[in-house]
């Protein structure tokens, strides 16, 4: 994984990170930032532009969870998300070429204090795609740019959370001919959990943009950027630990015993497959007076991809080898985890001015609409309506540097959650589909976000 400044991931956007280079980011940028946002706005700008970022982030998000099993949990994160890119024309007039780095996707989050009432959906976790990005465009005396890039992504998968065992449990108990006994008010008992620690899993992928710039007059622009999807298979190692049923259940000690299963520690090898999003995105940028520059902006991003995990467990019986053959082909039976979701628009506003010639102000508004759905919001697939407000102070201590803070709030619309498609049952055929088997997600979801960016931009 590329680490520059640090790890971090945002609970919002449905892995998103929409300020990419922060407030410098945007569809018409022109230099280092355009090397994500738009190639063709490399070729917009003379010289070489360097744009380096690092931005402290926190995030919280508190659930009060219905009942069955409901409660109060939180789930925090911090950290610090790093951004660098280059655009140059090598001394050659209407070329663009840039590299860059940065995190695209990002989520995380840890619960405080772990083994609450959603240690079923998230312990802790962190799923972050680093991309490296080259592009370069070339423009038509500085009216029309065409741009084209790469992003090899170095993708990062990590997870820990508890896995309900008792319905499969009163399969086995079934099937020897005897009653469990069990209901689903038993369900969620920490005896009967199975916690699974992913260790950090890792993909390759590569994905492409493709840019226009179109500048009719020095006062207008317009910019249209694409940016393809991929999906992605993420592979590691996996830590297992069972609990062990009561004494005074029999019937389950015996079937968790006879299985090898009763406080047991295992290894094996896992794989989690899913799909990043394509998406388009555009700005109309005004330039009123030399000073004073104006950006409307949106795009839409395709979540309707990320549609669903594919989750793999192997390796159980080579590191296990006395286990029986029935309790490997339990543990590896491959499982879907339902994401479900949508097409995502944003849109916002920028403006900024200079004040004299070494300070200038900024300010920014967007609102990003939740891409996951009511029925599948859960802790770990957590997205809201998001409105965000950024301010910029950015000062030139010599002509070719400057330094800019910037903060952001994201203020996360609250989600109320009664008809969870995620349920559990010991009763085979009241269950739902495998996908939509686990522990419910009903109840309320809180959540903010800040952000500081520190950056510096030079020109060379």
């Amino acid at each position: 994984m590329i680490l520059l400044l640090g790890s971090s991931l945002a609970l919002a956007a449905s892995l998103d990170n929409l300020e990419m280079a922060g407030m410098w980011g945007s569809p018409a940028a022109t230099d280092g930032a355009a090397v994500w946002w738009n190639p063709a706005g490399l070729a917009m700008g003379e010289g070489t532009r360097i744009l380096i970022e690092g931005a402290p982030t926190f995030a919280v998000v508190d659930i009060q969870r219905a009942d069955p099993h409901g409660g109060s949990d939180q789930v925090r994160m911090q950290g610090v998300v790093p951004f660098a890119g280059m655009a140059t024309d090598l001394g050659v007039k209407g070329l663009g070429l840039g590299l860059g780095v940065g995190a695209p996707y990002l989520r995380g989050g840890e619960q405080t204090p772990e083994g609450g009432p959603v240690r079923y959906h998230l312990r802790q976790g962190q799923i972050m795609a680093a991309a490296i990005m080259a592009g370069g465009g070339y423009s038509y005396k500085d009216k029309v740019a065409l741009g084209g890039g790469v992003q090899i992504l170095r993708s990062s998968w990590q997870a820990k959370l508890d896995k309900e065992l008792m319905p499969d449990l009163a399969d086995e108990i079934k099937a020897l001919g005897e009653e469990p006994g069990y209901t689903d008010a038993d369900l969620e008992d920490p005896a009967y959990a199975t916690t699974l620690d992913f260790e950090p899993l890792s993909a390759w992928g590569l994905t492409a943009s493709l840019g226009l710039r179109v500048q009719p007059d020095p006062k207008i622009g317009l910019a249209f950027a694409w940016i393809s999807g991929a999906k992605l298979t993420h592979t590691g190692g996996v830590d297992l630990s069972f609990s062990c049923p009561p004494q005074s259940d029999l019937l389950g000690r015996f079937g968790a015993e006879s299985r090898g299963l009763c406080d047991a520690r295992m290894k094996g090898d896992a794989a989690i497959t899913y799909a990043l999003p394509s998406r388009i995105h555009g700005s109309v940028q005004l330039k009123p007076t030399e000073t004073l520059t104006v950006e409307a902006m949106g795009g839409l991003v395709f979540w309707g991809a990320h549609d669903l995990y594919e989750i793999e467990i192997t390796g159980i019986a080579a590191a296990q080898p006395e286990l029986p053959e029935d309790t490997v082909e339990l543990i590896e039976r491959p499982q879907t985890w339902a994401r479900d979701n949508q097409a995502s628009p944003w849109v916002a506003l920028d403006v900024k001015g200079s004040i004299k010639e070494r300070l200038l102000l900024g300010a920014r508004v967007m609102h990003d609409r939740a891409a996951v759905p009511d029925e599948v919001l859960l802790a770990n697939n957590y997205d809201a309506n998001d409105t965000v407000l950024s301010g910029l102070v950015a000062g030139r201590p010599a002509r070719r540097i400057e330094l800019g803070l910037s903060w952001s709030h994201h203020f996360l619309a609250e989600r109320v959650v009664g008809d969870s498609a995620f349920s559990m049952a010991v009763e085979p055929e009241e269950r739902p589909d495998e996908a939509y088997n686990w522990p419910h997600g009903n109840g309320s979801y809180r959540g903010a976000i800040d952000r500081v960016g520190l950056s510096a931009r030079f020109a060379l």
